[in-house]
This record gives C-alpha cells, sequence and structure tokens, in this order.
C-alpha cells in the first residue's frame, strides 16, 4: 500500500535534520559524562595507553605515575591526550572522570595486575554540551561537618560525585539514593531540586567532577533556593580546565 506523504511533512523531517547539523556540516552530538575507578598494583602498567580524552584523575589510595607523572594519594591531574599507568605501590586506586560519546565503548585498562571498573555514565542532556563549545571541566571536594543537611539546591551544571568517607543521603524529586557509603559514585544533572544529609556522628567528604559554564570559573556552582544561604560546607576547588568538546 503506498501512502501518500505532503512535502509540507517532508520539508518539516528535514529540517529537524538540519537544526541537528552544525555551520560546518557535521552533525552535533550530545557527550556522556563517565567515571571509572582503576585499581594497579605495584609496577604493573597499561598494555596500552586509553585514547585522548578530557579526564579529571584523583589518586584515593595508594601512588601511581600518570603518563610519568608521580601522584600520592589525594593528589591529582587533568590530561587530554593518551594517558597510561604505572603503580608504584603495592596497591593504588585512581578515580577517573571523562567526557566521552554515548555511543562509544568505556574506556578500560588492560594488562597484568590492572583492573577498570565502571560505575556510572550518564548523557548530559541539561547543558548545551556540544562538539565545538567550551566549558569549565572542575575537580572539587566538599567536607561536611557531622549532622549537616544540606538544603534544598540546584547548581549550574551537572556533576559525578564519589564518596571519600562518612556516609551520604541524597534525594532529588522524586528519586532518592540513601547510605552512600565511600567508593559509591551518585549523579546530579544540576537542575533537579536536592536535598542532601548524612551522619550525626562523623563528618562526609566526597570528591566530584562537574561541566559547567566557563563564567563560573574559581566560584562554587551551588544555587540555593532558601530564603536564607545556609552556612558552607568546607568547599576546596582542586583544579578546573576550560576545554572545547
Amino acid at each position: 500500500m503506498r501512502v501518500a506523504i505532503r512535502q509540507g511533512a517532508i520539508d518539516s523531517i528535514y529540517q529537524q535534520v538540519q537544526n541537528q547539523v552544525d555551520s560546518r556540516g557535521r552533525h552535533t552530538l550530545p557527550v556522556s559524562f563517565h567515571f571509572y575507578q582503576d585499581q594497579i598494583v605495584r609496577d604493573a602498567t597499561a598494555a596500552a595507553p586509553l585514547e585522548p580524552a578530557h579526564r579529571l584523575l584523583f589518586l584515593r589510595h595508594g601512588a601511581a605515575s600518570v603518563n610519568g607523572q608521580a601522584l600520592a594519594a589525594g593528589q591529582f591531574t587533568y590530561c587530554g591526550d593518551e594517558i597510561s599507568l604505572t603503580g608504584d605501590a603495592d596497591w593504588s586506586e585512581i578515580w577517573r572522570w571523562e567526557i566521552s560519546r554515548p555511543n562509544l565503548p568505556p574506556t578500560l585498562l588492560e594488562g597484568e595486575g590492572l583492573l577498570s571498573r565502571p560505575r556510572l555514565a550518564q548523557v548530559i542532556t541539561t547543558l548545551a554540551a556540544e562538539p565545538d563549545t567550551e566549558w569549565l571541566f572542575r575537580l572539587d571536594r566538599i567536607t561536611s561537618a557531622p549532622g549537616r543537611v544540606t538544603p534544598r539546591h540546584q547548581h549550574h551544571g551537572p556533576g559525578i560525585r564519589c564518596l571519600y568517607q562518612g556516609s551520604f543521603n541524597v534525594e532529588d524529586q522524586g528519586h532518592r539514593v540513601t547510605d552512600i557509603g565511600p567508593g559509591d559514585a551518585w549523579w546530579e544533572s544540576g537542575a533537579e531540586t536536592v536535598v542532601a544529609w548524612h551522619s550525626l556522628q562523623f563528618p562526609a567528604i566526597f570528591v566530584r567532577g562537574l561541566v559547567l559554564p566557563i563564567e563560573l570559573e574559581g566560584t562554587i556552582s551551588n544555587i540555593w533556593l532558601t530564603d536564607v544561604t545556609p552556612p558552607q560546607s568546607n568547599w576546596d576547588l582542586l583544579m578546573e580546565r576550560k576545554v572545547t568538546l
């Protein structure tokens, strides 16, 4: 059976496709935000380097070298080129935030004495983070005193958090994540309103990677939705880099 399609409908479909093409004639695609935990033992080296990508790396435990740069526990770096890891302690763990394409496979380090674990991946839908646009790629750390409840707030961009110590609970509109423990990761899009709380007895620390508008360089990403700005947790800006996707 033949189906007649009006020219106006064809034109509409064509325009929708054209709207996905940038000035260079290439399709613009959304980008994806990934978080990995890489474990490595002493003297182990990746069999092959990871392909170039925008990456933030934080050494959670031990000692390791990234492209020959020695990192101790708590240190961090940015890499936009290929990366290779070498273990400099009996056991080390690296937390890795990475910007990629949604349709690419996970980037896993291979070799004896290495283990890469993909922990979380989300497509960025709350920012027009498309190829050839410039953004701020940030790594920061939040320390909250025992018993703190973080009131209603949003953020200027999306991010992946990973708990460093303590316990954590977070709830956005219709979605609750409770009993988060060290090493657990969670996603906040920035657009949803969030409330968070943690242990009465023990401080909580988490490290997060964020993608933000470049206008936020050097400033905190929170948008408070209360009449009175609450006392701020201890915020440490570890590093940030302007990147072109």
